[in-house]
């Protein structure tokens, strides 16, 4: 390959100390890696199987469509980690008045119970050094980006010509 079709010009793209989504995805990527290979090792379940759990506690009854609004996961995602709760007794669909609702068992709800322990643990030490005010502007921070989400989506669908 010949000299001049090698760039060596450096520093010309984001900076990753001051590029938010640099910061948002090695954050979630840890804390999601690490969640997982710790539930999956104490609990044999994944990351995926906890949120279904979480939203199960917070909404029984509610059908798979709502699951994956709630967790921001795909509906197919959402389908087989049910499935695998319902095998595992953790979960139960019933249906009522024509829709498949999803409820924990009470084995499920133990479970649930077990594992939010270590879930806040590790939200304690994210968070550690970050109190009061600071803490309020952080999540009021990461509010406005989730509403912002709409406004890159619109970015998204302009670029690629998709409504």
């Amino acid at each position: 390959m010949a000299d001049d079709q090698i760039v060596t010009d450096g520093d010309l793209s984001v900076r990753a100390d001051s590029y938010a989504p640099y910061f948002l995805s090695l954050i979630n990527n840890r804390l999601s890696w690490g969640a997982s290979q710790l539930y999956l090792t104490l609990f044999d379940l994944g990351l995926n199987e906890w949120r279904i759990l979480s939203a199960l506690r917070n909404e029984p009854g509610v059908q798979a469509l709502r699951v994956s609004e709630m967790v921001a996961m795909n509906k197919s995602v959402v389908s087989r980690s049910t499935r695998r709760l319902e095998e595992l007794g953790l979960a139960v669909a019933r249906l009522e008045l024509g829709k498949r609702r999803l409820f924990l068992t009470q084995k499920g709800a133990e479970m649930h119970d077990r594992i939010i322990e270590i879930a806040l643990r590790r939200e304690a030490a994210l968070l550690d050094g970050i109190e009061g005010e600071e803490r309020e502007v952080l999540f009021g921070l990461l509010r406005r980006m989730t509403e912002n989400l709409s406004k890159v989506e619109a970015v998204d669908r302009e670029l690629t010509g998709k409504s």
